[in-house]
């Protein structure tokens, strides 16, 4: 059966706010006043920095360059940096297509997947970011795999 776009969104929407929310669940009250996720990893501009190195980790990554082959990098910046931002409480927008229906067709494996989280943390570690920071973006990516793998419940 088909997911209309509609519930795609909300599946990725109610994704996303879980994956924050949960986050954000663990605090105890000293940590209440905490810069959010978004902070921490040094907002937009960071953000931006992050996605650009991680898309050059992409296109160099053996077990998952093919699905970059022929890709607009500057429009995959813009929508991901975007993607990256609102998930992790910033301001940012999001326009794009839904998880799911983006990567319906690269069939990715679990490893696949992995590798490219892999490529994400180390672009995040290269730009500073600090521990506690990655493990919160790799939480929130592992909530995504659902929905990228293509195995998110009816």
């Amino acid at each position: 059966m088909r997911i209309t776009l509609t519930r795609r969104l909300t599946i990725l929407t109610l994704t996303l706010m879980a994956s924050v929310i949960s986050i954000g669940a663990f605090a105890n009250e000293d940590e209440a006043a905490a810069p959010s996720l978004y902070e921490r990893l040094g907002a937009m501009e960071s953000i931006a920095r992050i996605v650009n190195d991680t898309i050059a980790l992409h296109h160099n990554n053996p077990d998952i360059a093919h699905f970059f082959e022929g890709v607009d990098d500057e429009q995959l910046a813009h929508h991901v940096t975007a993607f990256f931002a609102a998930g992790t409480g910033g301001p940012a927008n999001y326009e794009g297509r839904d998880m799911t229906s983006t990567h319906a067709s690269m069939d990715m494996s679990d490893a696949q997947f992995s590798s490219a989280v892999a490529d994400v943390l180390n672009a995040a570690e290269a730009n500073g970011v600090d521990a506690d920071s990655r493990a919160d973006v790799g939480a929130i990516l592992e909530s995504l795999r659902p929905a990228v793998m293509g195995t998110v419940a009816e």
